[in-house]
């Protein structure tokens, strides 16, 4: 009997890969049939096929990146999804930053960032849009701050043409510009000009907007000093500043000068239509406060130790308005070259006064006789000689000036020293009294000025020597030589001024001039501040 061996796993898969192999073999053999029958048409098919459907593939592939791309940029740009801004940091305005000051810059980099993490590689496809929005961006962003540098040029010019120097009151610093306060919230903005927090408003974290400009009404608001943060009630930037310091020696007669002088200004106005005086500030307001009434009374000498404030008066003529800040510090401070540095303001100013009280300089005091001395022992203030305080602040003026870039003080054009000589109603009728002679010659012959005048000739551009008596007559009425002397003073300043303190002045020239009393009892009484 014949046994039979059944067929076995391993042979049957055999089998199967030789039967696959035949049947690929003759599967590439009928195609090279087929080819070789049908010749290009067919493998040129096959390859548009392809192309046809990866072409499609990617233009909706790269259609639907393009929507999501214009999606995401105007979920950024208008609907909410761009990033927070930053607050301000210390130092920093309390203001919100303008687009251009930065939320562009961050949008920009908001979207690129979405693309690459929803695209990965394939946003290489999104580069020309990309590119696009850059150039955009940046296109905006040079209009942006080339309209703020125009703006900028345009307020700086403006001061330049109107001769605007703001100085503060307070601590005598230079200002650029000063700090402001929101009219809401009361914070402070340091920089509000025009930038990165905005071109003609800016936008306070309050949402209160203020204007960047002294053009656009930033005078207006509430200023304060950048460095020691005093209040400017006087809204520098707004009209010219004329810086005046006074020095001389201790009881020389400033204070009373000061007083004088204004109440020659505000008696020049209400003579004169559309003319106007007013004082600024609650200091200036409360010590120039009836005048009249102030000069007719003695006057104390500043305090050693009182701070040292500048006295701003608004004086509006011809359209024109000046304000006057006059610097009164206690003649102690002239005593010494320490003490004069601490007067930063006489760097500041262009037109500087020395007071001098005759009775004060021994020679003088020497010639009278002795009824006058007598009659004048309770007037006479216990000065140091004048050319001490003149040495130290002509001393400490050259060298602010050096501090300050602005060169030797020795230019003429650029410096005018009035030598005011007080107290002239007192030396009426003496053995000193001026007379006709010219105040230069008398200073020099009488007072003994002769080696400061020159001194001063070859320091100053322009040196004036004036005789005032800082007085009212019966009517009221300040002496002529104070208003001699401010025509002196604002001579450089607009004519408008000058103008209003000549309209309706009666004749006279000052102490001793036409139209004046010269008796020797004269009626009256000028203090020792």
């Amino acid at each position: 009997m014949r046994h039979v061996v059944p067929p076995g796993p391993g042979r049957d898969g055999g089998a199967a890969q030789v039967g696959a192999a035949l049947l690929t073999v003759a599967g590439v053999l009928v195609a090279l049939v087929v080819v070789y029958l049908l010749r290009w048409w067919l493998f040129a098919g096959l390859v548009s096929a392809v192309v046809i459907v990866g072409g499609t593939a990617a233009v909706v592939g790269w259609c639907v990146l393009v929507a999501l791309y214009l999606r995401r940029t105007h979920e950024v740009l208008f609907g909410g999804g761009y990033p927070d801004d930053p607050l301000p940091g210390e130092g920093e305005d309390p203001a919100h930053r303008s687009y251009h000051g930065g939320p562009a810059w961050w949008d920009l980099r908001a979207v690129l960032s979405w693309s690459w993490a929803v695209a990965a590689p394939w946003s290489v496809f999104l580069l020309p849009h990309l590119l696009a929005h850059a150039l955009v961006v940046g296109a905006y962003l040079a209009s942006a701050w080339a309209v703020a540098g125009v703006l900028r040029l345009a307020d700086s010019g403006l001061l330049l043409v109107r001769r605007i120097r703001m100085v503060c009151p307070g601590c005598f610093a230079r200002l650029g510009y000063p700090a402001y306060l929101c009219v809401t919230c009361g914070r402070r903005h340091t920089s509000i000009r025009p930038g990165g927090r905005g071109l003609w408003r800016r936008a306070c974290l309050c949402g209160t907007r203020l204007p960047t400009l002294l053009l656009l009404g930033a005078a207006g608001l509430d200023a304060r000093c950048p460095h020691c943060d005093r209040g400017l009630e006087h809204r520098p930037g707004e009209s010219r500043e004329f810086v005046l310091p006074l020095f001389g020696g201790t009881g020389a007669g400033k204070t009373r000068l000061v007083t004088g002088m204004h109440l020659a200004l505000a008696q020049a106005a209400e003579r004169s239509p559309e003319a106007s005086v007013e004082p600024v500030g609650e200091e200036s307001v409360r010590r120039l406060r009836d005048c009249a009434r102030t000069l007719a009374e003695r006057t104390a000498s500043t305090p050693p130790g009182r701070e040292v404030r500048g006295l701003t008066v608004r004086v509006g003529a011809g359209g024109r308005t000046l304000l006057v800040q006059v610097f009164d510090a206690a003649g102690e401070r002239f005593n010494r070259s320490a003490t004069a540095e601490e007067l930063a303001y006489l760097g500041k100013a262009s037109t500087f006064v020395l007071v001098v009280d005759p009775l004060g300089i021994e020679a003088v005091w020497r010639s009278l006789s002795g009824r006058e001395r007598t009659h004048l022992a309770g007037e006479r203030s216990h000065t140091r000689d004048p050319e001490l305080a003149y040495g130290a602040v002509r001393d400490e003026i050259r060298r602010q000036y050096r501090m300050l870039g602005r060169g030797r003080l020795t230019p003429r054009r650029r410096t005018r020293l009035a030598v005011v000589v007080t107290r002239g109603d007192l030396l009426r009728g003496t053995a000193v009294a001026p007379g006709e002679e010219d105040p230069r010659a008398w200073a020099e012959r009488v007072l003994g000025l002769g080696n400061l005048l020159r001194d001063a000739g070859a320091h100053f551009g322009r040196v004036r020597v004036l005789v005032t008596s800082a007085v009212t007559d019966a009517a009221g009425r300040a002496d002529p030589s104070l208003g001699a002397l401010l025509r002196w003073l604002l001579a450089e300043e607009d004519e408008a001024f000058t103008a209003m303190l000549t309209s309706g002045e009666t004749p006279g020239t000052g102490a001793g001039g036409p139209g004046r009393r010269t008796d020797p009892e004269p009626q009256y009484v000028e203090g020792a501040g």
